[in-house]
């Protein structure tokens, strides 16, 4: 039976069938009949919807090997949606042999006529080596590409490139603004890459506020590791202002949650978080319970460098005990060693009502509660 590939699903999820979006418009229902009379008459947008959707099932008979006929011969009739889903079939093995090599070739069909989401794969295969010999710097040309076509997948993965220096000249400032134009698109890992750097002054200058803030937009979607993200932020942030050891609880457990239904197994950096949590919200004895249980899910990884391993252990031990003290931990305040330039199109604060009156911590007058972000 044939299975969804990624790619395949996520295209589908963001160019949608020409059917489906008819009907939302209050157009004509589907008609099965009427498509496969222009496919055959050699139209390949008709070729293309009817492949796709024998190869789904949506709204007729599933149809894999008929679906892939049709899907091909769009794509021999340079479609270039076509090309990228022939491409995604081959690099799946979903309804044919896998063959690396064949993806790429179709892949690269449609991106040498611009198509941004075949232009990420091309990227794809040459950062990874799948089906072409393994090259960073190509890797970067295409993302460049698609980059500029406003594609959220390559910006964030080429602000990624810049970030680390890899398969392209280290420059956190342009991967700060690459990571806010896909943000801005709702793509929740680049909300959660450029939180951090406002969070540790690095490309943009120090900004708890505008941390905060993307962090918890971040946290709005269903990604677990966003959720941990923003219940670490409200327990240990260096601005005791921004602290909510109550929410972070909240947060903290919502990222725990969404792991055990899927199936997941628990993570030491997450029950770490949730022990840093609860000692923020003042129960102790809880947050000694949590941490000697990430120490315990620490030393059970056996895919952790020993070097890494050990670095860990002393940081999680200080922490263990920081609580057995009955004290919370707090980041310290980085040490920023340029200033950077801020990003005016950033309008973070403004969209979800936060004022930012300044970056630098402050210290709390009583309680250790904090305010939500």
């Amino acid at each position: 039976m044939i299975r969804l590939s990624l790619a395949l699903f996520s295209f589908i999820v963001i160019f949608g069938l020409s059917a489906n979006t008819a009907q939302a418009q209050g157009g004509p229902r589907f008609n099965v009949t009427e498509l496969e009379t222009y496919a055959k008459r050699g139209d390949a947008d008709a070729q293309f919807e009817l492949g796709l959707r024998m190869i789904t099932g949506e709204e007729m008979k599933k149809d894999p090997a008929a679906g892939l006929q049709w899907m091909e011969k769009a794509a021999n009739q340079k479609h270039l949606r076509a090309q990228f889903v022939m491409g995604s079939l081959y690099e799946d093995g979903a309804g044919v042999k896998k063959d690396e090599s064949k993806a790429v070739e179709w892949y690269r069909k449609s991106a040498d006529n611009g198509f941004a989401p075949a232009q990420f794969a091309v990227a794809m295969a040459y950062d990874l080596g799948k089906g072409i010999k393994q090259d960073p710097v190509k890797a970067t040309e295409w993302l460049e590409k698609a980059a500029d076509q406003n594609h959220p997948q390559s910006q964030t993965a080429l602000a990624a490139k810049l970030e680390r220096g890899v398969g392209a000249t280290k420059n956190i400032s342009k991967a700060a603004l690459y990571y806010l134009r896909a943000a801005q698109q709702d793509h929740v890992q680049a909300m959660s890459r450029l939180a951090n750097l406002y969070y540790t002054g690095s490309g943009v200058p120090l900004d708890y506020r505008r941390a905060g803030a993307w962090y918890q937009r971040a946290a709005k979607s269903d990604d677990p590791w966003s959720a941990n993200n923003l219940a670490w932020f409200l327990a240990t942030c260096p601005d005791e202002s921004l602290q909510n050891g109550e929410q972070a609880v909240l947060f903290a457990s919502r990222a725990l949650r969404i792991m055990d239904e899927s199936g997941e197994d628990q993570r030491y950096e997450m029950i770490d978080t949730k022990a840093a949590c609860l000692a923020r919200n003042g129960e102790y004895f809880e947050a000694i319970l949590w941490q000697k249980k990430s120490l315990a899910l620490l030393a059970e990884d056996k895919d952790i460098p020993e070097e890494e391993r050990k670095a860990l252990e002393t940081e999680f031990n200080g922490r263990l005990k920081r609580y057995q003290k009955e004290t919370p931990y707090s980041e310290p305040t980085p040490k920023i060693e340029t200033e950077a330039a801020p990003l005016p199109q950033d309008t973070i604060l403004q969209d979800e009502g936060i004022p930012g009156d300044n970056a630098k911590p402050k210290k709390k007058k009583s309680g250790n509660k904090g305010t939500v972000v």
